[in-house]
């Protein structure tokens, strides 16, 4: 099999030579994969630090804040809050519908946002149920990505970060990671 292979690229055993043909094809999915590549964006960091801070924006910065604006929630969880930088940390978990909000027993400052149904007031629409194509040319080029989801940092780093969680191409959950403030 091989060596009828090899007469085909070379063209001799009376089988015509699919070189050209190999070589053509390569060279229009190397075109497609570089016109793909010209199309990715930067990263807009000033979108992304807009969007992380969001969350606080709408929700609160801490507890109090949180419960002045949802009122109070409609259920309360003990957690341990553990970013992989950090000590773990003793959190409240704060349940409203389609939001969670973890905010330190500690400080009370905001920690975490889990957001799982779509809101208003989040900066460019970006919302849970947005397409995926549509996050990223809102915020440009992610630092992580998998097909799951997609990550952006804050312009100073981890763990400020915002990933987008994706069920069939669209997004399902929204999640915002605070570093300590305390």
């Amino acid at each position: 099999m091989l060596r009828l292979v090899r007469r085909a690229l070379r063209g001799s055993a009376g089988v015509p030579s699919v070189a050209p043909v190999a070589l053509a094809a390569l060279v229009a999915l190397t075109a497609a994969v570089a016109a793909v590549a010209e199309n990715v964006r930067p990263t807009d960091i000033v979108a992304v630090d807009d969007f992380i801070d969001a969350a606080r924006a709408v929700f609160g910065r801490n507890r109090g804040e949180v419960e002045r604006t949802l009122g109070a929630p409609t259920q309360i969880r003990a957690r341990t809050l553990a970013d992989g930088v950090s000590a773990a940390e003793a959190v409240d978990e704060l349940i409203y519908p389609g939001v969670a909000i973890f905010v330190s027993r500690r400080s009370s400052a905001v920690r975490r946002v889990v957001l799982s149904e779509a809101r208003g007031a989040l900066p460019r629409g970006l919302t849970v149920g947005t397409a995926r194509d549509e996050i990223e040319r809102a915020l440009g080029e992610p630092q992580a990505t998998s097909d799951a989801s997609v990550m952006y940092l804050y312009n100073d780093g981890f763990p400020n970060t915002v990933e987008f969680h994706f069920r069939q191409g669209r997004v399902r959950q929204i999640e915002w990671t605070f570093a300590a403030s305390d």
